[in-house]
């Protein structure tokens, strides 16, 4: 079976920073450490055919959900400008449901707006994170 347009499209997103992330259905996994893994998935906030928005979930091997966080298009990337007349004001960077064809609608995110998306899932994801693997081998503690 094909990838879902969803998938494509957190693949654009989560892979630059988490190439091993699990892609399941319309959402992703990424394991930040032997504890926490992350699950992002599309999600709408006001009308159930359009994605608008991300919700980035932490969970813990023991505790479950212990945080989570709704990245919405509007806010990361704002009104974005378009040649399509019926949108005059701009159109807010949305996927599109249209009974099971899903694409993004009228405005296509550039790979900026990609980007921004991807620094702001792994600036989240980042707090999750263990520290240790951050550590530069041959560092020594001095104390």
């Amino acid at each position: 079976m094909g990838m879902t347009a969803f998938e494509q499209e957190l693949r654009k997103i989560v892979s630059p920073r988490y190439p091993d992330a699990t892609y399941v259905g319309r959402a992703c996994y990424v394991r930040l450490s032997e504890m926490n893994r992350a699950k992002i998935q599309f999600i709408s906030t006001h009308i159930a055919s359009q994605y608008d928005a991300l919700r980035l979930t932490i969970l813990n091997r023991d505790e479950g959900a212990v945080d989570n966080l709704v990245l919405r298009f509007s806010d990361l990337l704002g009104k974005k400008h378009t040649s399509n007349p019926n949108f005059r004001d701009g159109v807010i960077p949305h996927l599109w449901d249209d009974c099971g064809k899903v694409a993004w609608y009228v405005y296509q995110p550039s790979s900026r707006d990609y980007q921004e998306l991807s620094d702001a899932v792994g600036s989240y994801l980042e707090v999750f994170q263990e520290q240790v693997q951050m550590e530069r081998p041959g560092w020594e503690q001095t104390m």
